[in-house]
């Protein structure tokens, strides 16, 4: 029987490791870091942070995300824009392109099906 599977206090984590970019850089590529706790088949869940930069996205998943912490501005290929700040949540939709710019360091939960 499947049983509940808990990463606490996601906000604090001290654990989390060096991961491969999310995005291409646009100039020097920012640290990020990540702890996926959960990984089964094509769904992935964890926390993730990455220091001020800016990534070029083209997202093959879709992905529900909910910001800790920090600051982002995510501009789409259309050039809507949208302002993430700490308590917000959003989902990036299979498909969307466009760049993230981390504006203050940004810490994410997220929930990933690719």
């Amino acid at each position: 029987m499947p049983e509940i599977i808990v990463q606490h206090q996601c906000a604090s984590l001290t654990d989390l490791v060096a991961a491969e970019s999310f995005g291409e850089p646009i100039g020097p590529l920012p640290k990020q870091t990540d702890s996926c706790f959960y990984e089964e088949g094509n769904l992935f869940a964890g926390t993730w942070e990455a220091e001020p930069g800016i990534l070029k996205l083209d997202l093959d998943l879709m992905e529900f995300c909910h910001l800790l912490k920090g600051h982002w501005k995510l501009t789409s290929e259309a050039g809507n824009v949208t302002e993430i700040k700490a308590g917000d949540s959003w989902i990036f939709p299979k498909g969307w392109k466009g760049t993230a710019e981390v504006i203050e360091t940004v810490r994410k939960v997220y929930f990933i099906i690719a």
